[in-house]
């Protein structure tokens, strides 16, 4: 299989960029210290706990949404991106989010969710190489396997052209005179009487 680009953008979210209560900013922060430590598990319940005070916080959401990837739980991971994507504001962090959903989809050899997330990615970051080079990997392999499921089809037996069939059904016309005058024959009376 092809070599994905699989970058997973990690968001720190900078001390007041974001309205946030101090309680979830010590939660976001205990939970980005697991995650780059590598506690994954633990990083995404953290996240969990700031998404409970604040169910729209899309680096909360994010980030977590890495923790699952790391985790190798895909369809988590991509739900999440998506839901990251729906409800932030930032047009960087929602490409990054529709990029990292593209791997995602990709892990889980869904390959049209993932030409699809790395399409609206590029459409919020144009200049993003990676996303441009899965983008035209996924639609090359697209292409391939469209290729492949046409020559698997099966290919309809040769037509007959218009004298066979002409010949086939003037043949099936004759095979049903004859099974018509086999009824009648087996349909006239047998003489059964003796004729002493």
């Amino acid at each position: 299989m092809k070599q994905w680009i699989a970058i997973l953008v990690f968001v720190v979210p900078a001390i007041g960029s974001r309205a946030q209560n101090k309680q979830e900013q010590a939660l976001l922060y205990k939970a980005n210290q697991l995650y780059q430590s590598g506690h994954y598990n633990e990083a995404e319940q953290w996240y969990d706990k700031v998404l409970e005070l604040n169910p729209n916080n899309s680096i909360a959401l994010f980030n977590k949404a890495n923790a699952l990837q790391q985790q190798k739980n895909y369809e988590a991971a991509a739900k999440q991106f998506e839901q990251a994507a729906a409800v932030t504001n930032d047009n960087d962090l929602k490409a990054k989010a529709y990029y990292n959903s593209g791997v995602a989809a990709i892990k889980q050899q869904q390959l049209a969710n993932a030409i699809n997330a790395w399409k609206q990615s590029l459409l919020l970051n144009p200049y993003s190489d990676s996303a441009r080079n899965n983008l035209q990997k996924a639609l090359n392999e697209q292409k391939k396997q469209q290729q492949n499921n046409q020559q698997n089809k099966p290919q309809p037996k040769n037509p007959l052209n218009k004298q066979q069939a002409d010949n086939l059904l003037n043949q099936l016309r004759q095979q049903e005179k004859e099974l018509q005058q086999y009824e009648k024959q087996k349909l006239k009376p047998v003489n059964t009487e003796k004729d002493w």
